[in-house]
């Protein structure tokens, strides 16, 4: 009985801090940035007006994540620059009896994101991220499809962020 006790408390013991992580785990070559500047992302596709509003959701995601302050480019320790490579729109599911018709479609967007030291002009980290979303076909597809690329914008700031502020 006393064995049975010791390991259920033992178990509890170990099992109680899985998930949680004691300070910061910074990326190696990010342990001295404390403030980072987020300019607009660069936009080298057709899609009109969407670098503010990638670039803003992901300085809301990093105030969310605390890690890093976001300062203004003349005074951070760091820039990150992201640029927006390709957006991709595909064809997940058609429609019941015609299968010429989409119901549902798939939207990745690609970007390029680096960290460059303001002072050293050094690139601290570098790397790729995507933004993937799904959303179904109405009477207002455009629209639809703008609205899509805000939940894009948000799963990919959550991918740029981890990437910077946990290296993994």
């Amino acid at each position: 009985m006393k064995t049975q006790v010791a390991t259920l408390l033992a178990a509890v013991l170990l099992l109680s801090g899985c998930g949680y992580k004691l300070g910061e785990i910074r990326p190696t070559p990010m342990r001295s940035v404390r403030s980072l500047a987020v300019p607009n992302f660069k936009n080298r596709t057709y899609e009109i007006r969407i670098d503010v509003l990638f670039a803003d959701t992901l300085v809301k995601r990093l105030q969310q994540d605390g890690t890093y302050r976001i300062a203004p480019s003349e005074t951070a320790d760091a820039i990150l620059n992201c640029t927006i490579i390709k957006i991709e729109r595909n064809g997940i599911r058609s429609v019941q009896n015609d299968v010429l018709a989409t119901s549902e479609f798939a939207l990745r967007v690609f970007a390029d994101y680096e960290v460059q030291d303001r002072v050293t002009g050094a690139i601290l980290v570098k790397g790729q991220a995507v933004g993937a979303t799904t959303f179904f076909s109405g009477n207002d597809l455009t629209t639809i499809e703008r609205q899509a690329l805000s939940n894009a914008a948000s799963n990919l700031a959550n991918n740029i962020a981890v990437e910077i502020t946990e290296g993994w």
